[in-house]
């Protein structure tokens, strides 16, 4: 905290000094960590498709209460102490909203709507501070006051109402906050563009963060079995397919071309949230495979294979997005997608077998994506 109070500024990407997390973003994180548990945990408690849906849909406002503060902070984080005071603000609303994630669409719609709200005008204050700078652009100002206040009053109106208004009001609330980046990134954000060494470093740490829930699993799966040989088979496939998720993110990261791809970001960010959402269900699942690992589950099957597949395409999307000078070979992608769809429909297999059938699927597509990586100078071939 470099002073009490001082004035903001706009920050625009240096190619001179490399932009990092800062460690108030790292505690920031945190927060959320815990928010990704609770729902887990939820989730792990109604394994249908159902209760995906739900988690899914508890996510996301969650994921735009982190997305947000960090496009913030990427464009105006001075590191006084009036910063800091909205940063921990938003940290204890993300406390309220994963205390009420359990009964989040029922009794405790309003504690999370409560939560929410704290974050999103806080945001909002901290956006106002940006009026005083002479050399930030007003109209992006004003583009996120005006979309982010509408946006507001739609979860302000859902506090007087039950469901289904309630979640429609919520539905229509995030559309708006989403979309009002989205209308403006062409002609007024282009004038901010984001920082490209920043913000993939960001969305690489929460990544990790929810990729953690993975190695979770094999901790909280593995307790209760009393190290049963086919769980602790499973527990390790679990942990492998991990490394394998890491290790494609990785190396996408080490070779997407983002000075001449992110601009103000929304496609790199909004891709990230079916990734994301993904990892979540990979994690939950792998979870109850290590639990019941000879136990032929075929609404578990579907549900895994259904978050694999999202998995894939979602992340052949975030290549194609950031890496425009090089098809990506999308045939593997589409030959994974089509292998994951036989492994699990051709025949009901345990745990054991579909873990390893995925693995192997994963460790084909990742060996060529290196194989690529070496064909061509920037890592990957043209076609």
């Amino acid at each position: 905290m470099s002073s009490f109070i001082r004035p903001t500024s706009l920050r625009l990407p240096d190619n001179v000094h490399e932009r990092h997390a800062t460690w108030l973003e790292i505690f920031f994180d945190l927060i959320f960590a815990v928010i990704t548990i609770q729902l887990s945990e939820k989730l792990l408690h109604d394994l249908t498709f159902q209760g995906v849906f739900q988690c899914a849909a508890l996510f996301i406002p969650v994921m735009w209460m982190w997305v947000s503060y960090t496009v913030f902070a990427a464009r105006f984080d001075n590191g006084d102490a009036l910063h800091w005071v909205m940063t921990f603000v938003i940290m204890f609303a993300g406390v309220i909203m994963a205390i009420q994630i359990p009964a989040a669409l029922d009794k405790g719609a309003i504690g999370f709507s409560i939560g929410f709200l704290i974050g999103q005008i806080a945001l909002l204050l901290l956006y106002t501070r940006t009026l005083y700078d002479p050399f930030t652009p007003k109209n992006m100002i004003m583009l996120y006051l005006i979309g982010f206040s509408l946006g507001g009053i739609c979860w302000i109106m859902s506090l007087f109402f039950d469901a289904p208004i309630k979640f429609i009001l919520w539905s229509v609330g995030i559309f708006i906050y989403v979309i009002t980046p989205w209308i403006g990134r062409n002609r007024i954000l282009t004038k901010a563009p984001l920082d490209t060494v920043y913000i993939p470093e960001r969305f690489g740490a929460f990544t990790i963060i929810i990729l953690g829930q993975i190695i979770a699993s094999v901790v909280f799966g593995l307790a209760p079995t009393n190290w049963h040989f086919s769980s602790l088979l499973t527990s390790i496939m679990a942990f492998i397919l991990a490394i394998l998720i890491w290790s494609q993110y990785y190396r996408f990261t080490q070779k997407a071309d983002y000075k001449c791809t992110l601009g103000s970001g929304q496609p790199y960010i909004y891709t990230h949230v079916p990734l994301i959402i993904s990892l979540i269900i990979i994690g939950a699942c792998a979870e109850e495979f290590i639990r019941n690992p000879l136990i032929v589950q075929d609404n578990l099957n579907n549900i895994f294979c259904f978050a694999i597949i999202l998995y894939l395409t979602s992340f052949y999307l975030l290549q194609r997005i950031t890496m425009r000078k090089f098809k990506i070979r999308g045939l593997s992608y589409v030959t994974g997608i089509t292998a994951t769809l036989f492994l699990f429909l051709l025949h009901h297999f345990s745990s054991v077998i579909t873990l390893l059938g995925i693995i192997l699927i994963f460790a084909i597509l990742f060996g060529i994506q290196f194989w690529v990586g070496h064909q061509t100078k920037h890592g990957y071939s043209k076609t």
